[in-house]
């Protein structure tokens, strides 16, 4: 009784028993079935790849950028409407005066930029209408200067704009169609309520305003009120929609530069050369020829497809390490750095206006500069925050934003110092100011923390230009490869068909 061979065995011996012609037909449909894989395999990696990238530059980034532009916006319209409450205190002098000095001090605060409208996006209108015309020939023929802008207008355009923009780059609504515990939903979500809290905080900014400009001390509660909200309820979405953009980022970072797909694209090509070496070996066993020429430059053409791979994947990974150690992490702690200094900056002001009662507004001074990772004496702290994180990634600017950023805090603590001091008196022949009059200008025009905000805004300006500049360039690379490919696979592909043609045709 004998036992029937196994399939497998059977089809080797079938494949022996046939022609040599036969055999390397065989052999060529397994070349081919090789390069059919690692074109399948190099095509889903690099277009991976260049989709992370993309995504990463495109999509993720681009809407974390413009949601640290918006969470600034908020925070500077912040800052500037609690100096607006008081900042008439500083316009308007104390001492006694005459009815026509009375006239300039009010004509000077109306020509301010603390309470008229800003006009600055109006240069985008095709021409001026009659009335704009005439109102400002009356002014030139008065000889008044045209009004300045008005930062805090100014500040609240920017966030309405940063919001429309960033509902393009991240279009949705906040539906109950999408899964309520969606990444998508929340940050939707998150948009839909900031887009609503707006008008309600500008309202009540308004009546800061109103009350104020009338003397009214209630201002300063509506103006604490707007703050309130704008801290807990507005900028805490905006950290939301920061804290989801940033995990995007690391998603898409983590796809560009996995190492998993490179992987497996340089298993397949290893598959693919020990193929075609195989191939060349049982050629020239059949043949009794050294080297089979098409063989051999499909050898070479994968060969150099390998290395390309290396080179190009690798030229990728590394540009975008660097980008992401070099431009993107400083980007962001001096992102989130100059919005907590602009929120130290309103709870310095409402202190200011509390006149000793706003132990509120003074825990959260300290809480924002401990956030940046400083104490109230300007040094360092041992758990660390935004800013000395970012100063440890920028050596070459610590000096300057450091000098400034603890000047600032030197000038507000002789603030704290010169409110307890008794006020001098007030109505003398040298018309001497009274104490409040003295904190509030010198709080007002601290020009140490315009010159921090002012060198935070350029660093990071500078370092969003280096990151899309070393993105731009991790996608070329993946571009290039994404070309290279199909034309090495093909020109392997053919240079085997005409090698082992050959020998097929001499043995039909």
């Amino acid at each position: 009784m004998t036992t029937q061979a196994p399939a497998a065995v059977r089809s080797v011996r079938q494949f022996l028993a046939v022609g040599a012609g036969s055999r390397f037909v065989g052999v060529l449909a397994v070349l081919i079935g090789a390069l059919l894989l690692a074109g399948a395999v190099s095509r889903a990696v690099v277009a991976q790849r260049l989709d992370a990238t993309e995504s990463l530059q495109k999509r993720s980034a681009a809407a974390l950028i413009i949601a640290e532009r918006l969470r600034a916006a908020l925070a500077q319209a912040d800052a500037t409407a609690a100096a607006n409450v008081f900042a008439w205190a500083d316009l308007v002098p104390s001492r006694p005066s005459s009815p026509a000095e009375r006239r300039a001090d009010y004509d000077r605060v109306k020509a301010s930029g603390f309470y008229t409208g800003d006009h600055s996006g109006d240069a985008t209108v095709t021409g001026p209408t009659s009335d704009d015309a005439a109102s400002g020939g009356a002014a030139a023929s008065r000889g008044t200067a045209p009004a300045a802008p008005n930062e805090y207008s100014a500040a609240v355009r920017s966030a309405t704009t940063a919001l429309l923009d960033l509902r393009e780059v991240d279009p949705g609504e906040c539906g109950p169609a999408r899964a309520p515990g969606s990444p998508a939903a929340a940050t939707h979500c998150a948009m839909s309520r900031i887009a609503t809290l707006i008008p309600e905080y500008v309202g009540l900014v308004a009546e800061a305003s109103a009350n104020t400009r009338a003397g009214n001390t209630v201002g300063g509660s509506y103006q604490r009120l707007a703050s309130d909200l704008m801290a807990t309820s507005i900028l805490g979405q905006t950290n939301l929609l920061v804290t989801a953009y940033g995990d995007r980022v690391d998603a898409d970072y983590r796809r560009a530069t996995g190492g998993h797909g490179e992987d497996l694209l340089l298993l397949v090509l290893a598959f693919a050369l020990v193929a075609l070496v195989g191939a060349q070996v049982y050629v020239h066993r059949r043949t009794r020829r050294i080297l089979n020429a098409g063989l051999l430059a499909a050898t070479g053409a994968l060969g150099a497809l390998a290395v390309a791979c290396l080179f190009l994947l690798g030229g990728q990974q590394s540009r975008l390490s660097a980008a992401q150690r070099g431009d993107f992490v400083p980007m962001t702690l001096l992102a989130a750095s100059r919005t907590l200094a602009l929120e130290a900056r309103t709870c310095e002001y409402l202190s200011l206006a509390s006149l000793g009662n706003g132990g509120g507004a003074d825990a959260c001074f300290q809480r924002a500069v401990a956030g940046l990772g400083y104490g109230l004496d300007g040094r360092p702290t041992p758990r660390g925050g935004a800013l000395s994180a970012a100063l440890a990634e920028l050596p070459a600017e610590r000096a300057g934003l450091t000098a400034e950023f603890s000047a600032w805090l030197r000038e507000r603590g002789e603030v704290v110092a010169t409110l307890r001091r008794p006020p001098r008196p007030t109505g003398d022949a040298a018309g001497s100011p009274d104490v409040f009059d003295d904190v509030v200008g010198m709080t007002l025009r601290s020009e140490h923390f315009d010159r921090f905000i002012t060198q935070v805004d350029g660093l990071v300006n500078g370092h969003l230009g280096g990151f899309d500049t070393d993105v731009d360039a991790a996608s070329a690379d993946v571009r290039l490869l994404a070309a290279i490919l199909p034309v090495a696979l093909l020109t392997a592909a053919s240079c085997c068909v005409i090698g082992i043609g050959v020998r097929v045709r001499e043995y039909l």
